[in-house]
C-alpha cells in the first residue's frame, strides 16, 4: 500500500508539474500562441515553403553579405525577443490561473523558467538542423558550425537577460507589494482574509485556478507549490495586475522600437537577416494580440472581427490605402482610360517597317561574306536569384567561348522574372564593353553579383513597415513615392548590380534601334483581365492586334508604351520595369498603373514564364524577312528543370485534407508544365509556317529531388556554386557546342 501511495503521489506531482500544466493550458486556452510555434517548426524542418527556400533563412542567415557568428547572433537575438513575447503573452493571459505564483518571489521569472519547454524544444531541434545542414550540405568544418551556433546562443542569451533584468527590477511580488516579510505573511494574511477565504477558494480556485503540485524554482531545482487558499483574493490579483502593467509597458516599448528600426532601413547594418525579420513580425503579432486580449478578455475575437471589417472598409478609400507605383512614370495628371484599342492598318505597317529597319541593322552587323547570319532569340525563365544567375551565366559562357559572336547574334531577349534581370545585367555589361573595349565582362564576380541576397531588405520592410504603417517617402524624377518592400528590392538590386542598371528604360532605345544591343521585351501580367503587358522601347502594335475586319480586339497583349503614351513611359526606371516582370505575389507589392480603372501588374511567369509565346509572336510577324535574310533561327531557352514533369505515384494514405486540396494544388503546381505543353504545340506550328528550321536549344539548371535550388531571392553558398558549375554538365556543354556550330555554319 505504501508503494502504491508513493507511486500515485509521484504520478500526481508529475502530471501536475507546472511546465506540463503550462503546455496543457496553452493547448486549451492559448492556441493562438501555439500557431506561431507550429509554423516555426514547420519552416525550419522544410515542411512549409521548402520550395521557396524559407528554411534557409534560418539555417543559413546572411548579414552584410556573410553567413557568420554575427548573422546567427542576430537570429538568436530575434528568437529571444519572440520567446519573451511568448512568455509575456502567456503570463498576461494565463498567469492568474496559477495563483500560487503570486506568493513567490519574482513570479514572472519563475513563470518563464517553467514555460521554457516549447522554446527549449525548438532551440534543440533548430540547433540539430543547423549542424546537419552545415556539415552535410555546406561542407563547413565542425569548429565553424559550433562557432556560428555559439553566436546564436549568445544573441538569445543577451535579449533574455536584458528583458529579465527589466522585469526583475520593475515587477513586485506579494512581499514587496504589501511590505510583508517572507515567513511572517501567513499570520498577517489570515488576519485580513479570514472572512473572504471561502468565497475566494470556491469562486477562483475551482473555476479558474489550475492545480499545481510542483514547479521549477530554478532551471534544475524542483520545489513543491505553496498553498494559496489562505491568501487575500484582492491582494493576489493586485500582484498579477502590477506585473501585467509592466508587461504592457515592455510590449509597448518593444513594438515602438521595432517600428523605429524601419527609419534606418537604408543603412546596411540595420537590415537584419530575413529569418530574424520574420521573427520580429511574429513578435509584433504576438504582442499586439496579447495586449488586445489583456484589455478585452472574452471580447477579443469579436473585436478582431470588427477590426478586420473596419480595416477592409477603409482599404477601399484612397486616403487610407497605399498604392505601389512604377517609378519614373508621370502620375500627377488624370489617369488614362483603359480600353481595347483598335489600330489601323497604317499603324501596323509603320511599326512593322520600323522593326524591319532594326533587323536590317542587325543583318549588316553580323553579315559574313556570302553567308547569311543565324538569328538568335534568347528566352529565359523566371525563378528568383537562381534564374538571374543562370541566365547571366549561360550568356556569359557563350560570349566567352565564341569571342563575343553569340552576343552579337542575339536580336531579341524575352522571358520573365529573375531570368530577365540576369539577361538585362549581361546586356548592360555588353553596353559597357562597347564604350570601353578593355572592359572584361567575363569575370565571375559579375555572375556572383546576381547571387547576392535580395530577400533581407524585402522581408525587413515587410515585417516592420508594409503591413502596419508607412511613414517614409522618397522622390524620383519629381514624383513622390512610398518606401516599401518594392523600393527596398530595387535599391538592393541596384547596389548588387553596381548601379549599372539605374537608368530610364528609354536610355537603351537608340542602341536597340541600331542593333548595337539586343532588344528586350518584358511581359508582366495584368491581374484585371489576364492579358500580357508588352513592355519595350519600340512600338509593338503588330503583336497587339488580331482582327481588323470587324473592329474588335481579341488579342491577349497590351502595349505598355502606347497605353501610357501620355505618362512618359520611356522615362520608367529600368529597374522598376524589371520589377514589374518579377512581382511574385505577397513577396513584393503589386504595381498599379495610372489608368482608369487602375491596372494591377504581376509576375510575367503567370502567362509566359519562358518567353516563348512572345518570341514566336514576334517571329511570326517577320517570318518572311527571316526566311529571306538569315540562314536559320536559334532559339535558346535557359530554364530550370527539364521539359518532362515527373509524375508521382498516388499515395493511398493521403489524408482527407490532401484529397480535397489535390485538384487545386496539382493544377497550380503544374502551371509551368502546362505552359511547356502549350509551348511545344506552338513550336510545332512555328516549324510549319517557317521555311527555315527553328533550332531549339535548352540550357537546363537541373532540379534535384534532394535539396533542389530554392525559388527565392536568397541563395545559400552551395546553391550559388551549383548554379556556377551547372554550365559544365554534359547536357549544357553539348548545347553550347551546338550553338557555336550553328553560328559558324
Amino acid at each position: 500500500m505504501d508503494h502504491q501511495k508513493t507511486f500515485r503521489k509521484t504520478l500526481s506531482r508529475l502530471i501536475y508539474f507546472f511546465p506540463i500544466q503550462l503546455v496543457f493550458v496553452h493547448l486549451k486556452k492559448s492556441q493562438q500562441l501555439l500557431v506561431f510555434w507550429i509554423l516555426l517548426f514547420l519552416i525550419v524542418s522544410g515542411q512549409f515553403g521548402e520550395k521557396y527556400g524559407i528554411l534557409y533563412l534560418f539555417l543559413d542567415p546572411e548579414y552584410l553579405g556573410n553567413v557568420n557568428f554575427v548573422s546567427y547572433l542576430i537570429v538568436g537575438f530575434a528568437l529571444g525577443g519572440f520567446v519573451m513575447a511568448f512568455n509575456i503573452s502567456s503570463y498576461v493571459n494565463n498567469g492568474f490561473r496559477f495563483p500560487f505564483l503570486a506568493t513567490q518571489e519574482r513570479p514572472f521569472l519563475k513563470y518563464c523558467i517553467n514555460n521554457s519547454f516549447i522554446p527549449l524544444l525548438f532551440i534543440g531541434y533548430y540547433s540539430w538542423l543547423i549542424i546537419d545542414f552545415k556539415l552535410a550540405f555546406e561542407t563547413e568544418s565542425f569548429i565553424e558550425v559550433v562557432y556560428n551556433l555559439l553566436g546564436f546562443y549568445v544573441g538569445y542569451a543577451i535579449i533574455i537577460l536584458l528583458a529579465m533584468s527589466y522585469f526583475i527590477n520593475t515587477n513586485k511580488d506579494f512581499f514587496k507589494l504589501f511590505g510583508v516579510k517572507d515567513g511572517k505573511e501567513e499570520t498577517l494574511v489570515r488576519l485580513t482574509s479570514h472572512k473572504q477565504h471561502k468565497e475566494w477558494f470556491s469562486d477562483t480556485f475551482n473555476n479558474k485556478a489550475w492545480h499545481v503540485e510542483s514547479y521549477l524554482v530554478k532551471p534544475f531545482k524542483l520545489k513543491l507549490a505553496r498553498d494559496f487558499s489562505h491568501y487575500n483574493k484582492d491582494q493576489l490579483n493586485q500582484v498579477f495586475k502590477q506585473n501585467n502593467l509592466n508587461a504592457s509597458i515592455f510590449e509597448f516599448i518593444a513594438i515602438i522600437s521595432i517600428f523605429l528600426l524601419g527609419l534606418f532601413r537604408e543603412i546596411d547594418g540595420f537590415v537584419i537577416p530575413a529569418g530574424a525579420s520574420l521573427l520580429l513580425l511574429f513578435t509584433i503579432l504576438v504582442m499586439l494580440t496579447s495586449a488586445i486580449r489583456s484589455w478585452l478578455y472574452g471580447w477579443t475575437f469579436p473585436a478582431f472581427i470588427v477590426l478586420f471589417l473596419v480595416v477592409n472598409a477603409l482599404s477601399q478609400i484612397n486616403t487610407f490605402t497605399y498604392s505601389n507605383k512604377v517609378f519614373g512614370l508621370e502620375h500627377r495628371s488624370p489617369p488614362i482610360k483603359y480600353e481595347p484599342q483598335t489600330l489601323n492598318a497604317d499603324t501596323l505597317k509603320a511599326d512593322s517597317l520600323y522593326h524591319v529597319n532594326i533587323l536590317n541593322y542587325w543583318k549588316t552587323k553580323n553579315k559574313r561574306q556570302q553567308q547569311k547570319p543565324k538569328l538568335i532569340l534568347f528566352n529565359v525563365s523566371g525563378g528568383g536569384s537562381r534564374a538571374s544567375m543562370w541566365a547571366f551565366r549561360v550568356m556569359q559562357y557563350l560570349d566567352s567561348i565564341s569571342n563575343g559572336t553569340s552576343s552579337s547574334h542575339i536580336h531579341l531577349i524575352t522571358g520573365s522574372s529573375g531570368g530577365m534581370i540576369g539577361a538585362a545585367y549581361f546586356r548592360e555589361l555588353i553596353n559597357l564593353r562597347q564604350e570601353v573595349p578593355s572592359f572584361d565582362i567575363n569575370k565571375l564576380m559579375y555572375t556572383y553579383d546576381l547571387g547576392k541576397d535580395l530577400l533581407n531588405p524585402i522581408v525587413f520592410s515587410l515585417a516592420i513597415n508594409d503591413y502596419f504603417i508607412r511613414f517614409q517617402k522618397f522622390e524620383y524624377e519629381g514624383e513622390q513615392y512610398w518606401k516599401d518592400r518594392g523600393y527596398a528590392f530595387e535599391q538592393r538590386l541596384n547596389r548588387n548590380t553596381r548601379g549599372y542598371l539605374d537608368k530610364p528604360m528609354g536610355s537603351y532605345l537608340k542602341k536597340e534601334m541600331y542593333a548595337q544591343l539586343p532588344m528586350m521585351i518584358l511581359s508582366p501580367s495584368i491581374i484585371n483581365d489576364g492579358k500580357i503587358l508588352l513592355t519595350a522601347n519600340h512600338p509593338l502594335s503588330f503583336m497587339c492586334q488580331d482582327d481588323l475586319s470587324n473592329g474588335t480586339n481579341r488579342n491577349e497583349n497590351v502595349e505598355y508604351s502606347r497605353l501610357l503614351s501620355g505618362k512618359k513611359p520611356l522615362n520608367t526606371r529600368f529597374i522598376s520595369a524589371l520589377r514589374m516582370s518579377a512581382t511574385f505575389p505577397y513577396i513584393m507589392p503589386t504595381l498599379e498603373l495610372p489608368t482608369s480603372p487602375t491596372l494591377e501588374i504581376i509576375d510575367a511567369g503567370l502567362r509566359d514564364n519562358y518567353g516563348l509565346k512572345t518570341s514566336l509572336r514576334y517571329l511570326y510577324q517577320f517570318r518572311e524577312w527571316v526566311n529571306e535574310n538569315t540562314s536559320g533561327i536559334i532559339l535558346i531557352q535557359v530554364r530550370y528543370g527539364k521539359h518532362q514533369a515527373q509524375i508521382k505515384a498516388k499515395d493511398n494514405s493521403n489524408s482527407i485534407i490532401q484529397n480535397i486540396t489535390a485538384p487545386f494544388g496539382s493544377v497550380y503546381g503544374n502551371l509551368f508544365t502546362i505552359q511547356d505543353y502549350n509551348n511545344n504545340a506552338s513550336m510545332n506550328y512555328a516549324n510549319g509556317w517557317m521555311n527555315k528550321k527553328i533550332e531549339l536549344i535548352d540550357f537546363v539548371l537541373n532540379a534535384e529531388e534532394e535539396k533542389p535550388i530554392s525559388l527565392s531571392w536568397h541563395l545559400t553558398q552551395r546553391e550559388r556554386k551549383k548554379v556556377m558549375h551547372s554550365i559544365y554538365e554534359e547536357g549544357n556543354q553539348k548545347a553550347a557546342r551546338k550553338v557555336l556550330d550553328l553560328i559558324n555554319q
